[in-house]
């Protein structure tokens, strides 16, 4: 493409050498191009070089007036082709001046244009090989976890979640259980001593179907001093209620405020008397102008109707673009099934970012108590009754990078491209319908040609976003175990009743995933000094136990009681352990009990302070399954609770490491770590009343 000044350039149709004097400055600003939009975007090399060859074909024609190209991908794949060619030929004229000239100083010297190319050549094929296999970008946008509180300001919504929900203390969940008449004294005994030792407050949900029915319900709220008769009500259209109740009014209000932020023109605060955190945003119009959702992704162990949740959601929500929003409802995975959810929609995100296109994920992460409480007296399968609690968190995700001015001049070109292709069929007529002139560009093309490129409107993503995901989860699965397989078992007792069977070895089963599941972790999040010394001492311990057993069978050889020459000590049960306070800041550490939480803060040798943020969750919100982890990041955030390894509830800060550790049946523990791209320190209303206390 020669350029009307007789500089440097190309001919169409066929390639010409470079001018000597100028590679260097053509190649850095190619080089440049490819340093703004392949590395922030992580899209791959070969994609990029055609389609930016693609699109320099076209604009230069158009530029000198030329005939609009009707080959133009195959024209730019010579035109790489004969670049690359160039490059090797410049490479051997530089080692023939290192020969030359006896040394690698003189030949620079002598040749510093052919130099300069060389370096750029390699810069770019370690740019090539640095991409391949790269994890693309991906931020947690949001999140917010549900509030049954009822305040006044409310709106209906919120006030109908907290009327099908109430308050469960230990007291209450006691009188409960005495009314229903339905369990034997040795079963209320059991769940009595169990909620007296589970770690639960007596700020936690309950569906209030599980023992009253509408009518008794209603009762009960004009005259709370007399006791209601049992009269449960679980038919699946109860069920279906505590979810929309509980799930609705907070994507709601998550959208609203992302909205919110991306166009702060359109909105207007509200703030609830009694919530420190605000309420939802509203548009000025009435009409919130939210973002595109691309994906929704629902988890719930226990309820799994038709449709699905994902669908129930999506119906609720009426999202503008409904009917392009892919939908996926994960089930039966137990309490991990939040983190797993994560998984699904990270690699959502990471094919989406290898299409080039711009994706919004809706997590949805709760359990369904409505008919799921066990009227039997199986001691194992009462053990849910007294943890399990009602809670929902919603995340949204995304995938949009910082925008820079490169970036967004070549997604501009590219989506431009990829609008006249979509009109006229295929990308060489799209590209001559451009050059000729046209403009003939459909409603559809234009929903479809959304690129990771364009520039938003509004900030990006990456900009909003307070974390980001260091790398992909890592998931433990033990199925093959037979004992690990089956020590949560939903089931029927003898009497047919319908439960979760807790086994005994269920801490056993724990233990031993998440032993499995940091080894895997730990080489991806420990500093080097800490792996260093973590190999040290397995040394050590290894040599300990050598020297142990040599001891041992010198006593056998003498005729020592074999019993107690093989008795292990101390040093033999000893196991090393790494410092992962080293690598997180916060934990959040799935709230299955407080026997979880004892055994967690045991093997992996925290402080208290370290887990009183999962401490205070469970006391707070119970066992909410797979959503307990966000209620406890939350808790972190909000800073209610000794937050960090050094207990000082100062929220998150700015490059904080996340950990979020959960378990479920299967049996599974799962690890996810964010890294904080802010300082964060926000009161969400869902702790509001614990700062309040």
């Amino acid at each position: 493409l020669t350029s009307p000044g007789g500089g440097m350039g190309f001919r169409v149709g066929s390639y010409t050498r470079l001018d000597e004097q100028h590679p260097p400055s053509f190649i850095k600003g190619y080089l440049a191009v490819l340093e703004d939009v392949v590395s922030p975007m992580r899209v791959p090399f070969y994609a990029t070089a055609i389609a930016a060859g693609i699109v320099a074909v076209v604009a230069a024609t158009q530029a000198l007036g030329g005939e609009a190209p009707t080959n133009a991908v195959p024209m730019t794949l010579r035109l790489l082709a004969a670049v690359a060619n160039d490059a090797a030929v410049w490479a051997q004229r530089l080692a023939k001046g290192v020969e030359d000239n006896g040394g690698i100083v003189a030949a620079v010297k002598a040749h510093p244009q052919l130099t300069a190319v060389v370096l750029v050549v390699l810069a770019i094929l370690r740019r090539l090989m640095s991409a391949r296999g790269r994890r693309a970008r991906v931020f947690l946008v949001d999140f917010e976890v549900t509030d049954m509180h009822a305040r006044p300001g409310d709106d209906k919504a919120v006030y109908a979640a907290s009327k099908l929900v109430g308050q469960c203390s230990n007291k209450r969940f006691v009188q409960s259980i005495l009314a229903s008449q339905v369990f034997d004294e040795g079963a209320i005994n059991f769940q009595v001593k169990v909620s007296e030792r589970s770690g639960l407050g007596d700020d936690t949900f309950l569906p209030r179907c599980l023992f009253l029915s509408d009518e008794a319900a209603n009762e009960y709220d004009r005259n709370p001093s007399e006791s209601p008769e049992f009269t449960p009500s679980q038919s699946i259209d109860k069920a279906r209620e505590e979810f929309l109740h509980l799930v609705v009014p907070t994507c709601r209000k998550l959208l609203a405020r992302y909205a919110a932020q991306k166009f702060p023109a359109r909105f207007v605060s509200t703030t609830h008397s009694g919530d420190a955190s605000g309420g939802a945003p509203k548009a000025l119009d009435g009409v919130p102008d939210v973002p595109l959702i691309g994906a929704i992704v629902t988890n719930c162990s226990l309820f799994t109707p038709t449709p699905s949740l994902s669908a129930m959601l999506l119906n609720a929500l009426q999202l503008p673009n409904g009917a392009h929003v892919r939908t996926y409802s994960l089930g039966g995975m137990g309490c991990s099934a939040g983190l797993i959810a994560l998984d699904l929609a990270d690699q959502l995100l990471q094919a989406a970012t290898q299409r080039g296109e711009v994706l919004r994920v809706l997590v949805v992460s709760t359990e369904n108590i409505t008919q799921n409480l066990f009227y039997g007296n199986e001691r194992c399968m009462l053990l849910p009754n007294a943890l399990f609690r009602c809670g929902a968190a919603c995340i949204l995700m995304s995938n949009e990078p910082p925008t820079t001015a490169a970036g967004a001049a070549y997604g501009a070109a590219r989506a431009l491209l990829r609008i006249a292709a979509a009109c006229t069929g295929t990308a060489a007529a799209g590209a001559a319908h451009l050059v000729s002139g046209g403009s003939r560009v459909t409603a559809r093309a234009l929903l479809g040609a959304r690129s990771l490129f364009l520039p938003s409107r509004g900030p990006s993503d990456s900009a909003l976003a307070l974390y980001e995901l260091r790398h992909a989860v890592v998931r433990t699965n033990l199925a093959a175990d037979d004992k690990a397989y089956r020590c949560v078992w939903q089931g029927e007792d003898g009497d047919g009743n319908l439960g979760i069977r807790l086994e005994k070895n269920l801490m056993a089963a724990a233990g031993k995933a998440m032993s499995r599941n940091i080894t895997e972790l730990g080489p991806l999040v420990l500093p080097w000094s800490e792996q260093i010394r973590y190999l040290i001492s397995l040394v050590l311990l290894w040599n300990e136990k050598r020297r142990r057993r040599s001891q041992l069978k010198k006593k056998a050889a003498v005729g020592e009681d074999s019993a107690t020459a093989h008795a292990p000590t101390k040093e033999e049960k000893k196991v090393a352990v790494p410092d992962f306070t080293t690598a997180f800041r916060h934990f959040c550490i799935h709230c299955g009990g407080r026997g979880v939480l004892d055994e967690v803060e045991k093997q992996l040798k925290l402080s208290e302070g370290t887990m009183a943020a999962s401490r205070l969750t469970l006391k707070s919100f119970g066992n909410t399954s797979s959503s307990s982890v966000w209620y406890s990041l939350a808790c972190h955030e909000s800073g209610v609770a000794a937050s960090g390894p050094s207990g000082d509830g100062r929220g998150i800060r700015r490059g904080d490491v996340i950990w979020q550790l959960g378990f479920g049946s299967g049996f599974k523990a799962n690890s996810a770590v964010w890294v904080a791209r802010r300082d964060v320190r926000r009161l969400h209303s869902a702790w509001s009343e614990v700062a309040q206390q």
